[in-house]
């Protein structure tokens, strides 16, 4: 159960790594947008890198 849990939160991590990035290319520096857009994409690498470790350790101990 863990494991479908940490790769759903994967899933959830790409989309919240890739969409961000590719908007950043066009928000213009300095505004609002683009540092919320940032702070999305900051916060999807993390999630990420947690999930990651959720998977590893999981299969791991299998």
């Amino acid at each position: 159960m863990a494991a479908l849990l940490a790769r759903m939160g994967l899933y959830m991590a790409i989309f919240l790594t890739v969409v961000p990035a590719l908007m950043l290319l066009f928000l213009n520096p300095r505004t609002a947008e683009f540092v919320v857009t940032a702070l999305t994409l900051g916060m999807g690498l993390f999630l990420a890198l947690i999930s990651s470790l959720a998977l590893y350790r999981e299969r791991k101990r299998l």
